[in-house]
């Protein structure tokens, strides 16, 4: 069994990806796509960024990043951003 499809049985599920670098800010739009994600990063002027579309790795496909962004904490599919580390709690699966 494949982890999206344990993810799948999850209804409730709250993916947080820790560091959104390289590999971590693909990996939450991704995700994003289909379940409600958190992408979380200590540096706070690259989740206002993010927030704001903006990418200045350029690791990311922007259409797709622009896609899923969500405004906040909600129940929806999407992804938002946050530098503070108390919304992990929120959060029943950290990648």
């Amino acid at each position: 069994m494949s982890e999206t499809s344990n993810l799948s049985s999850m209804p409730n599920s709250k993916i947080a990806i820790i560091g959104l670098g390289y590999v971590g800010l693909p990996l939450a739009i991704e995700f994003a796509k289909k379940y409600d994600v958190l992408g979380y990063d200590i540096d706070d002027e690259r989740v206002v960024k993010l927030r704001n579309g903006e990418d200045r790795t350029r690791e990311a496909d922007l259409n797709d990043l622009k896609k899923v962004i969500k405004p906040g904490h909600s129940q929806e599919n999407g992804l938002y951003f946050s530098s503070n580390k108390q919304d992990l709690k929120e959060c029943n699966i950290l990648l």
